[in-house]
């Protein structure tokens, strides 16, 4: 196909914008209307579309599928002309797609556009391309009103470099979710009948057929085609899926042939993919046997009801004449026999009125007693089912609002809700209605106290200082009927910081009294029990934020004492655990935001009064100081912070340019200090991220290479009886990381035996006491992922021994980590997946 001349196009407008790029509204010389769609490189895989596009084409556009009139997935711009979808209601434009025809379902058209839907994609998989983005938005309506679809190969797909939240996750099987690259294994195809089974049961009874409470939150409603302000993770959401592996219809199939459609569904909708149709041409060809049967059992009943019907008339002209010969002398005898029985039923009748008046009498006098026995029955039924009731529908909102906040960006262990009014206020309420009306029940007093705090973190996230303080303290009353212990003390201690922050931000007088109250209450938080790491985290990011008031005063020096401190615990958490890249967002935020506190204390005389970026700052005292190596890693790990900070965000380039930075410095470091253990380690860090976005982008070769210059730094500080533990954890991360690579080549061998060493270093550090800075838990969770991607390769590679001893020890070290932090989301996931791997061997 020609590229499309743009410049023959008159251009009307914009017409709206998703994950992977712009649409526009476009008219050609001869009048015609066009949509044009300009892709975002980053956010798509140009071969991928070419080659799938090539072989739809080949034979002609298949029915079903959205033409192409002209594309271009070479030239410095990528993108694709097709037909314009939409009509004009009242002014407006109303894309025909599925999306903005959904409140029309379920419906009578249910049914027949699910099977639209399937001929559509049955005709996609004859063409050997899996459609791998199939969502209500892309499911288009023609000028006839039959289904086209559009929009394949786009989204999470192998090769992109960046992915932004669509409702086409809600829709794809969890292996799609951890693993696109799939896609190029020809596993679209299961992947395609998983997504179909999903849009099959919402269009049937209007909600997902999973995780409906939390995906009905996040997907967009009908008529709109995507919700802001969410970033997905991906591997929370497949976890949740898996979770819930049974699926149930919310009433009974209308008849036999509605009864055999919901069977094949139920088979898309399995998450085994062994389970399901191959394609959607082998589940097409069940749907029409389906219809073929149910059409045969259609006929054989009419024969049978024409049979019946012809034996019941001849019986009954038979009949007839007997019945009225017999008549006559039926009807002589019953006259004679009736006159003397009605005397006799008249004296009975008398007989009877009496007795039923006296049992009245009896009945009357007993009522009042059994009323009140009843009403006392009902009260206890009553209170047991509220009781319960309510005990039910706490824990299921919770669960819910918890896994809603997981999808969003920037997850904590403590996420207060900003911005999400709507959501916020929807959680005040229910809080408030709970108090109330359980206000009685004390068997729910420790739910109530539960509720009162999270009210209170509900008004720190509107930022509202005042209704916050007051509603703590109200909280704070009732914190003797909750578990008491290091959690507690903890929740209490962060709420505590939140407030102070909230009210720093307001410029409140009550500012000091708050952080001294927050420091007071994290100093107390027992170490030894509670999260070490997360209690230095805070109190560092108080020191931070209260050195902007010792500022304002003019306590310069203690300003500057407090943001040293805060810089430095930073540093360290984040080097403990180079695994936790928000250590390092945070560690960036701060470097950054520190610029203008020392701006403004004139510590190093700067003209500027903002500086963009900490490491601005770091440039500038090493202008005065360019021997200082010290400073020459300080801004190396600035720029190293921002890179992963950056990775978090999925702002790839950003990522790519600061990781340079970091890795230039690094590397003149190493050639001034070569034995310094914080350099090399660092240095490593960097290969290994810039290894991953290559890998990323399909340069597996220089990803390789990187990885094993890596390799070279970290083993001469690992290896050995003089080995640093911190420097072996690296390396056994970096051994993972190779272990994929050569898992990515199909080398199971090498991939097998990497996993095998990386799972043997973290053993070693389990078995000694002295960890250095490397956390026992956090080892504990590395192994269990190693050990579950170990599993996995010797699954693939046939060795079905190994497959079950690592599988086996992962149940154990997830176990293990589930006794250690009970309720752990992560932990809990980990666990049921490998119980499931196991007893799948």
């Amino acid at each position: 196909m020609q590229p499309p001349d743009v410049s023959r196009l008159q251009v009307i407008g914009p017409i709206g914008a998703g994950a992977c790029g712009r649409v526009y509204r476009a008219r050609d010389e001869i009048g015609r209307e066009l949509a044009v769609k300009v892709f975002s490189p980053a956010a798509v895989n140009p071969g991928l579309l070419e080659e799938s596009s090539l072989r739809l084409e080949a034979r002609g556009w298949p029915a079903g599928v959205l033409e192409a009139l002209s594309e271009d997935y070479r030239g410095k711009q990528l993108l694709r002309v097709t037909a314009f979808l939409a009509d004009e209601v009242e002014g407006q434009l109303v894309p025909r797609s599925l999306q903005h025809r959904l409140a029309r379902f379920p419906g009578e058209d249910s049914w027949p556009v699910v099977l639209e839907i399937l001929r559509a994609l049955a005709a996609m998989h004859d063409r050997q391309v899996a459609h791998g983005n199939l969502k209500p938005g892309n499911v288009f309506f023609d000028d006839d009103g039959k289904v086209v679809l559009t929009d394949w190969t786009l989204g999470n797909m192998p090769g992109i470099g960046a992915l932004e939240y669509t409702d086409a996750i809600l829709y794809q099987a969890p292996e799609q979710l951890r693993d696109p690259a799939g896609y190029l294994r020809e596993k679209g195809y299961r992947w395609d009948v998983f997504a179909f089974g999903v849009m099959a049961y919402r269009l049937v009874t209007g909600a997902f057929p999973r995780c409906t409470e939390t995906f009905d939150e996040v997907a967009p409603e009908p008529g709109l085609t995507r919700r802001e302000g969410i970033a997905a993770n991906l591997k929370s959401i497949a976890r949740m899926i898996e979770s819930r592996p049974g699926v149930a219809w919310p009433d009974a199939a209308a008849n036999s042939l509605e009864a055999a459609y919901r069977s094949l569904l139920d088979r898309c909708l399995s998450l085994d993919p062994s389970v399901r149709p191959a394609n959607a041409g082998e589940l097409l060809r069940g749907f029409e046997q389906a219809e073929r049967a149910a059409a045969e059992e259609q006929m054989r009943d009419a024969l049978l009801d024409q049979h019946r019907r012809a034996r019941r008339s001849s019986w009954r002209a038979h009949v007839a004449s007997g019945l009225m010969a017999a008549a006559a002398l039926v009807f002589s005898m019953l006259w004679n026999v009736k006159s003397k029985q009605l005397e006799s039923d008249e004296q009975g009748h008398r007989t009877e009125i009496a007795r039923l008046t006296a049992e009245k009498k009896v009945a009357e006098s007993g009522k009042s007693e059994a009323t009140e026995v009843l009403d006392r029955e009902r009260k206890a039924l009553q209170y047991e089912k509220d009781l319960w009731l309510a005990r039910l529908e706490e824990s299921r909102a919770t669960g819910d609002h918890l896994f809603a906040w997981a999808m969003e960006k920037g997850n904590r262990n403590l996420p207060p809700l900003d911005g999400r009014d709507q959501r916020l206020t929807r959680l005040e309420h229910y809080f408030q209605d709970f108090i109330t009306r359980t206000a009685e029940v004390d068997a729910l007093k420790e739910e109530r106290a539960r509720a009162r705090l999270q009210l209170a973190e509900v008004s720190l996230a509107r930022g509202e200082p005042k209704v916050a303080a007051q509603r703590l303290e109200e909280a704070m009353a009732t914190t003797n009927d909750l578990p008491a212990g290091a959690d507690l003390d903890l929740r209490l201690a962060t709420d505590r910081l939140l407030l102070a922050l909230l009210l720093q931000d307001r410029n409140d007088d009550a500012t000091e009294a708050a952080f001294v109250s927050a420091r007071k209450s994290l100093e107390a938080v027992p170490q030894a029990a509670a999260d070490a790491d997360r209690v230095q985290q805070l109190l560092a990011i108080l020191d931070f934020h209260e050195s902007k008031l010792l500022a304002a005063e003019g306590k310069d020096d203690a300003a500057l004492n407090q943001l040293h401190r805060a810089t430095q615990t930073l540093s360290r958490l984040s080097e403990q655990r180079p695994d936790v890249v928000i250590l390092r967002s945070e560690l960036a935020s701060c470097f950054m935001d520190s610029a203008t506190i020392l701006d403004g204390i004139g510590e190093m005389g700067s003209a500027r009064e903002v500086r963009e970026m900490a490491a601005t700052k770091l440039l500038e005292l090493l202008e005065k100081d360019p021997r200082n190596l010290d400073l020459r890693l300080e801004l190396a790990g600035c720029y190293g912070g921002i890179a992963e900070a950056a990775i978090l965000s999925g702002d790839v380039a950003l990522a790519g340019s600061m990781s340079k930075a970091a890795v230039k410095l690094l590397e003149e470091l190493m050639g001034q200090q070569p034995e310094r253990a914080e350099v090399r380690s660092m240095l490593a860090g960097q290969y290994g991220l810039t290894a991953d976005m290559m890998r990323d982008r399909g340069e597996a070769q220089q990803a390789r290479k990187l990885v094993d210059q890596a390799l070279l730094l970290v083993e001469p500080i690992a290896i050995g009886d003089t080995g640093k533990p911190m420097a072996r954890y690296r390396l056994a991360l970096l051994l993972q990381q190779k272990g994929r690579l050569a898992g990515t080549d199909g080398d199971r061998e090498g991939e097998i035996d990497f996993y095998t060493k990386s799972a043997d270093l973290q053993r070693k550090l389990l078995t000694t006491d002295d960890y250095g800075v490397v956390r026992a838990e956090q080892v504990r969770r590395t192994l269990g992922y190693v050990l579950g991607d170990l599993g996995h390769a010797a699954q693939l590679a046939k060795k079905p021994e190994l497959a079950q001893s690592a599988f086996g020890e992962a149940v154990a070290v997830w176990t293990q980590l589930n006794r250690d932090r009970p309720h752990n989301e992560e932990y809990e996931g980990c666990l049921t997946w490998s119980q499931a791997r196991l007893k799948g061997l």
